[in-house]
């Protein structure tokens, strides 16, 4: 069979800037040098590489809520935040405004199985590529080999996260081959174990090829990547969304297809199974917090504008250099960012997300003596408020946000960033901007997009061991206080211990599962955590609801302040909405394709 090749440049080009290829399987139907045959395609292992850097292009990226605008973070659809633009396909995640039909995400089926298609076509080839001189020992062979393999399991794990079990395709199929047509969604379980040994075999070969895992292949797969994946995968299976306790009676309504989208009965063991994994990770003895601090930015406020942070970055996606950030970001007409112009300010930080920011000794802010001050709400917090959220009165580049509104007419009724529309919240989002750079200069911020990284590792090492034991004291070596520890100390906050004794609590599972639910919202927030951490955690009918926005007053006698929170936005979520509905145009041209629980039934011809 003949087929065509598309030439990609360099392998760095193939994943920072590929033009109009949305798929690794696209390199054998696009046309540039000539017709060849796929055998003769695969021999050369130059081609090879570039079919691989190919694939890594259909990685998470971060900010790729559809729309009529791109640039919204997923926390948009979460009470961490709002877009700005409310006909963005976040926003109907808000209203409730979606269905089988019409998916938001809805994309991410064809666009995951059209990599795993690209995986197995080259897996299928892989006995074809030629080692060469100077080019490829066979070693390198091998790695790529193990790469490809993991990624396909990645795929699957975002897939799985999506849908709950979907159909595994092994090999390459055609489109509008019987197979195709009538593949069957395998169960939460198979998909499950299909992804733990597809990690297992890619471990195998990372190990016997022993490459440098830290410099040179800085964002690519490897042992250590395959191994967070396989603990980030058993903790969601075991959270409550799939590994279900018998007291969630709003779902005795399942129907006897259930073991589609979860466990069908709950097991504590799976707990124990995701810390061993989790803790594999932290015994390599390779990742660490990122701690180096630049200037007047913190060590967690440095990590999000810095490239090489090899030490933390697990699995990263990385970013060409790129002023997108601030264009996407800052006010309208705040600055011009060169070579855009104004600003659009897709994510707006809700009044929820900076509530859920401690006061810097730990207590909470509406705790009797927690030093909160309500004429200065953002003084003595957690230092990562600063480091994510710019609000009224922070400057950047010598200029000053300003959020307030007076409290009789006036010449100048508002500040210039308050203007309806473009604050909605009364906060910008500051997190992805270095706050020493212009953009009105010529200047680019190398960013990356931490798909997976240490800290997360250890909050989840803490979340499933506290529900595995009951009482958090009795776990060993005080494990979960010191995971979590651990990356409060990075951010300037208290350990657990003298947290919870400034706040008067005792150390009890269901105080720590709190902290650990609100740690990770503050040190992930716009990593697009919290969308999916609210679901597999069943909390989402509770947080969104209705979000706030903070109102500020500027008094016209003596030109102080007052701040006030006020609802913003009523919301809709439904038991249902834990997992996404498969795209309907997929169930029509599948019969045997199982729509998830609440969702429309399939259509049958």
């Amino acid at each position: 069979m003949k087929i065509k090749l598309y030439m990609i440049l360099s392998s760095f080009l193939s994943i920072m800037t590929l033009s109009s290829c949305l798929d690794a399987s696209s390199l054998m139907d696009k046309e540039d040098v000539g017709d060849l045959y796929e055998k003769d395609v695969f021999k050369d292992p130059t081609y090879a590489r570039y079919f691989v850097n190919d694939i890594y292009y259909s990685l998470p990226k971060g900010a790729e809520v559809p729309g009529s605008w791109s640039g919204a973070y997923l926390d948009c659809a979460t009470d961490n935040g709002e877009a700005r633009n409310l006909e963005s396909d976040a926003q109907r995640f808000n209203d409730g405004n979606w269905n089988a039909e019409s998916v938001p995400l809805g994309g991410v089926w064809s666009k995951y199985y059209a990599a795993i298609r690209a995986c197995n076509k080259f897996l299928e080839n892989y006995d074809y590529i030629e080692e060469r001189d100077g080019v490829a020992t066979r070693t390198d062979l091998e790695y790529l080999r193990a790469q490809v393999i993991f990624l396909r399991a990645f795929f699957y794990a975002e897939l799985l996260k999506h849908f709950g079990g979907v159909p595994i395709l092994e090999k390459t199929l055609h489109f509008g081959s019987p197979e195709l047509k009538e593949a069957k969604r395998a169960t939460f379980a198979e998909c499950v174990e299909y992804i733990l040994d597809e990690c297992d075999e890619a471990i195998t070969i990372f190990r016997s090829v022993n490459q440098d895992w830290a410099s040179n292949n800085f964002g690519r797969a490897n042992d250590g990547v395959a191994l967070a994946l396989k603990g980030k995968v058993l903790a969601l299976a075991a959270s409550p969304l799939f590994n279900r306790p018998n007291n969630y009676p709003q779902y005795d309504k399942e129907d006897i297809n259930k073991e589609l989208w979860r466990y069908p009965v709950y097991d504590s063991e799976r707990w124990n199974k995701a810390a061993k994994a989790l803790k594999a990770v932290i015994d390599l003895g390779r990742y660490d917090l990122y701690k180096k601090v630049n200037g007047t930015k913190s060590a967690y406020e440095t990590y999000f504008v810095t490239r090489n942070t090899v030490e933390e970055s697990i699995f990263p996606f990385l970013k060409g250099p790129t002023i997108d950030i601030y264009y996407e970001n800052l006010p309208f007409n705040f600055m011009l960012v060169r070579g855009k112009g104004s600003p659009v300010c897709y994510n707006l930080p809700t009044q929820d997300l900076v509530a859920a920011y401690e006061m810097k000794n730990g207590m909470l802010p509406e705790q009797e003596g927690s030093g909160f001050r309500p004429l200065h709400p953002f003084s003595g917090r957690d230092p990562r408020l600063e480091a994510t959220v710019w609000h009224d009165e922070a400057t950047f580049c010598g200029i000053e946000f300003q959020t307030w509104r007076r409290d009789i007419d006036s010449e100048k009724p508002w500040g210039k960033d308050y203007i309806r529309g473009y604050s909605r919240t009364g906060f910008f989002l500051k997190k992805f901007m270095d706050k020493d750079l212009n953009p009105t200069n010529n200047v680019t911020v190398p960013n990356s997009y931490p798909i997976i990284r240490y800290a997360d590792i250890l909050l989840l090492y803490a979340e499933v061991l506290n529900e595995y034991y009951d009482d958090p004291s009795a776990v060993p070596d005080d494990a979960i206080c010191w995971a979590i520890s651990e990356v409060r100390a990075r951010a300037g906050m208290p350990d657990v211990r003298t947290t919870f004794a400034n706040r008067g609590w005792e150390l009890t599972q269901e105080n720590v599962r709190k902290l650990i639910q609100n740690e990770r919202r503050v040190e992930f927030a716009f990593e697009e955590h919290r969308f999916w951490d609210i679901r597999r955690w069943m909390i989402g009918a509770e947080t969104q609801r209705v979000v706030h926005e903070q109102d500020i007053i500027l008094k016209e006698d003596d030109k102080t302040k007052e701040y006030s929170v006020r609802e913003m936005e009523k919301r809709t979520y439904e038991d249902h909405m834990n997992l996404m509905p498969i795209p309907q145009s997929e169930i029509n041209k599948n019969k045997n394709l199982i729509q998830n629980w609440g969702w429309s039934p399939r259509v049958v011809d």
